[in-house]
């Protein structure tokens, strides 16, 4: 007899199944394999999974969010930091040494380079550590002996004072308030900000910026200080802030110490210090293989301060960056392309990237080979020399017209600082045509000589003008007053007026083709901005059609194509078309953020 082994029941036949529980003594015939016989085990492998993934995605969110968070936890710790301070010097006023201490010393724990509160501690540890000398007899009450203290701290006190000895006199009328803070209040607390004032500006005037602002700091929690010295003393602060980056992080340094040259070049060596900044910070991208940011480093130093062997090395510095294969550096714009760019093959095109740290445009020069080169901070307005490889455009920050050799990244200032622009060269190159408003801002179009500093000769109302290679110049004008306004052409060489060939005062940013004989410029006369084609003997034809607004068109110097800004991808872009307006191709990226787009320019060049 058999028994079931599965439910112990009785079985005739080992063959059959067990007539309790189903179940078949059969040996089977082939032996399933783990996972079929068990499928919790797939079950298991595929939680398994699911699990890794949700793991490895919340990693990459905690790593992501740890990045991002870095400048917000940073701003609270300064937060923290400034707060503990103030309330250290609360303390320390009102003769609550212990607690300025703590204070103190929890700012030194977040920040231990705080030198104010560096100066705080030793300050309260001096103060704790002094104490009157009793001058009764110890029968003597401990009212009478508070009184004899009282006094003699008055009178400490009023020497010192009298003698101009502040931080003496500061400390010993602290330690009054705190012994009985209705002692003679008004008083008190008259000498005491007095002390506390004249201290702190002594400080300030022998250069000992952090005891200077320390005891200000405590004068300005008794009563506000005149405007001037708060400036000062705001001034100074900023100085040690700026310090504090020296040797740390140069490109912080470089642009607290510009910031403080802005306002006041001649304080202390700001001016000095944003110099060696610029030399240090092209030291160490050098160092880092970093040529081409190096040059533009050595060439904002040369700014400042002409050098010979500072132009030796960024001369080397610009070379090598010529040779090297550019690699873009975080956060930098735009990206470096280090290979020929695709629809891009003839010349070099002049075009402007916006700047949001600094809310300026910058100059670059894009080459056939694919070379970038930062051209300028803080201008716009290109237009390349024919022949020469030279650049001149509108310098943004000393208000001139200036040329640069990209390659060499010295700039040569060809104007006075009167606010022109739209520079734009002769055939020839000795002469210059360009845009400047008179005091009411009305535009007007003069010519000079490119290297003479002759007295300019006033053409025609007018801005964005363009030279043609026959001669012509192209701008946007108005005939009579704010009226027919629109592109017009002129022979700057003869004594007629120009002729005007379209009818809005949003017809600009014209380019001539190579020949001269076909204009490129941008309207809005379809609803948002397109790039047109006009032929000065007569006709006009729609070269984009996007909803998006395209723009700043140049002719390549071969003739065959035309280049355009567009923010068709939802970001702005430059692009290249043939001339029916086909074939376009996106090369190269300008980022999120054009403003005042409109007033730009490109620049393209054999």
């Amino acid at each position: 007899m058999q028994l079931c082994p599965s439910c112990g029941a009785e079985l005739t036949s080992a063959s059959l199944p067990c007539p309790e529980c189903g179940n078949s003594l059969a040996s089977p015939k082939e032996e399933k394999p783990d996972e079929l016989r068990h499928p919790w085990v797939r079950q298991l492998l595929w939680i398994t999974i699911a699990l890794l993934l949700l793991i490895g995605s919340l990693a990459s969110s905690a790593y992501l969010g740890l990045h991002s968070g870095e400048r917000d936890r940073e701003a609270t710790r300064q937060a923290v930091v400034e707060k503990h301070y103030q309330n250290g010097v609360q303390a320390l006023n009102a003769g609550q040494y212990e607690l300025a201490r703590a204070n103190f010393q929890y700012v030194l724990k977040l920040e231990a380079a705080h030198a104010l509160s560096q100066q705080g501690l030793a300050e309260s540890n001096s103060r704790l550590a002094a104490k009157p000398t009793p001058t009764s007899a110890a029968q003597q009450s401990l009212a009478e002996q508070q009184a004899e203290q009282l006094a003699q701290l008055w009178t400490q006190a009023a020497t010192a004072y009298q003698a101009e000895e502040w931080s003496p006199a500061a400390s010993t009328l602290t330690q009054l308030r705190a012994l009985d803070a209705e002692y003679r209040p008004a008083e008190v607390e008259e000498l005491l900000f007095t002390s506390l004032y004249n201290a702190g500006k002594s400080y300030l005037e022998a250069d000992n910026l952090e005891q200077g602002i320390f005891y200000l700091d405590q004068a300005i929690a008794l009563r506000p200080l005149e405007a001037d010295l708060v400036n000062r003393r705001n001034l100074a602060a900023r100085y040690l802030a700026a310090l504090g980056f020296w040797g740390v992080d140069w490109e912080e340094a470089i642009a607290a110490f510009a910031d403080l040259c802005a306002v006041t070049p001649n304080y202390k060596d700001v001016y000095s210090r944003l110099y060696r900044a610029h030399v240090a910070y092209g030291d160490q991208l050098a160092e880092e293989g970093e040529f081409c940011p190096a040059e533009i480093a050595y060439s904002e130093a040369l700014r400042l301060v002409k050098d010979a062997e500072l132009e030796a090395k960024r001369a080397t510095a610009a070379q090598t960056c010529l040779l090297a294969t550019p690699v873009p550096r975080e956060g930098a714009q735009p990206v470096l392309t280090p290979q020929a760019i695709p629809g891009f093959t003839v010349g070099r095109l002049a075009y402007p990237i916006y700047a949001s740290p600094r809310a300026t445009y910058d100059l670059y020069a894009l080459y056939a080979n694919g070379r970038i080169l930062p051209v300028a901070q803080n201008a716009d307005h290109p237009w390349w020399e024919k022949n020469t490889g030279r650049l001149i455009y509108r310098d943004r920050t000393s208000a001139t017209i200036s040329m640069v050799l990209p390659e060499e990244g010295i700039p040569q200032q060809l104007t006075s600082p009167d606010g022109r622009a739209w520079p734009t060269l002769s055939p020839d190159g000795q002469r210059m045509a360009y845009a400047a408003p008179n005091a009411q801002g009305v535009w007007t179009i003069y010519l000079a000589n490119t290297y003479a500093s002759e007295q300019p000769q006033a053409l025609a109302p007018g801005w964005s003008p363009a030279w043609s290679a026959t001669g012509q110049l192209a701008y946007t004008g108005c005939e009579t007053g704010e009226e027919q306004c629109g592109i017009i052409i002129d022979n700057p060489d003869d004594d007629q007026p120009g002729t005007r060939l379209t009818n809005s005062r949003d017809d600009t940013a014209v380019s001539w083709s190579p020949a001269g004989n076909l204009l490129a410029y941008m309207t809005n006369i379809t609803g948002n901005w397109d790039v047109m084609l006009l032929n000065p003997d007569g006709g006009v034809s729609q070269f984009t059609y996007e909803t998006s607004d395209e723009g700043l068109p140049a002719w390549a110097p071969d003739g065959s194509g035309v280049a355009f800004v567009s923010n068709r991808g939802g970001t702005w872009a430059i692009y290249v078309a043939d001339t029916q307006g086909k074939n376009v191709r996106r090369i190269l990226d300008l980022g999120v953020e054009m403003p005042a787009w409109d007033d730009q320019r490109l620049s393209w060049s054999p």
